[in-house]
């Protein structure tokens, strides 16, 4: 449901620009294509220890099924894929046996740090319609964009407040999905406080083969609409459990503020 997009990127930003490679859109968040797996060993070398996929599941337990591709046994991956079905009794084998390993991860994770961690509340803010991280049953996530945008952004920010040396990979086939890019997207305007545009802006400076999300197509109106349902309800819940400290920031980031797209934003440094 969700495909690809590509655009042509000028010549500074592509000079040093690979397109083969994962970037780094904000501190400890990378953006990627599948051969990132495989790169020079980058997944240890960065601390992967979260890959959310964001196309098609039967697609990526593919890649997975690489022989180059070694991925660490205590890495949580997920597969975002909100049209998930199988199609073919191949992908049926894959899929199972990806959701039997992976869930155990998954689960170990959860239980660990939120279930039995009295302080998880104070980590992360809460989800909407008291949705528990726990209720996450499955690596992979169909259905409700708006609800899995919330359940992965706060995943993501659990792991990295207990363990601010973890680091996220968020990847499609060619690292050029919009539905990658929205997820960043929200991740962005949660952390941040960016809007639609301004994340855009980011993920295009890191990734300049990266689309903007176009209201012309339904699938990036989907991302679109989903992402304006996800910023409204976050600023509600926020604003009304005030939750985690958003004061708090890693010990190995710098702010100052600029102006993006004419609004005082702050800024990260790499």
């Amino acid at each position: 449901m969700f495909g690809n997009s590509d655009q042509f990127c000028s010549l500074d930003e592509s000079m040093f620009f690979n397109p083969d490679s994962a970037q780094e859109v904000c501190p400890k968040v990378w953006l990627g294509p599948y051969s990132a797996l495989s790169h020079d060993n980058f997944l240890e070398r960065h601390n992967i220890k979260i890959i959310i996929n964001c196309l098609s599941t039967g697609k990526f337990l593919r890649a997975l099924e690489q022989p180059q591709v070694a991925i660490s046994s205590d890495v949580i991956i997920l597969s975002l894929d909100p049209s998930f079905s199988v199609s073919d009794f191949e992908t049926q084998e894959l899929v199972s046996e990806f959701t039997r390993k992976f869930n155990r991860i998954l689960q170990n994770y959860l239980n660990y740090f939120y279930v039995n961690n009295p302080d998880s509340t104070y980590l992360i803010h809460q989800i909407p319609n008291n949705q528990l991280l726990s209720s996450i049953r499955s690596p992979i996530l169909q259905g409700n964009l708006k609800s899995q945008f919330f359940v992965l952004v706060r995943l993501m920010n659990l792991l990295k407040s207990i363990n601010s040396n973890v680091q996220c990979l968020v990847l499609s086939d060619t690292g050029n999905s919009n539905l990658s890019t929205g997820l960043i997207t929200a991740y962005l305007m949660d952390c941040y406080n960016y809007n639609i545009k301004n994340s855009y802006t980011v993920v295009h400076s890191a990734r300049p083969s990266v689309s903007a999300l176009n209201n012309n197509f339904y699938d990036d109106l989907l991302i679109i609409e989903n992402l304006k349902k996800f910023s409204s309800e976050n600023n509600a819940l926020k604003q009304n459990n005030p939750g985690e400290d958003d004061s708090r920031m890693d010990d190995d980031m710098e702010y100052n503020e600029i102006c993006v797209g004419g609004d005082r934003k702050r800024r990260f440094h790499r």
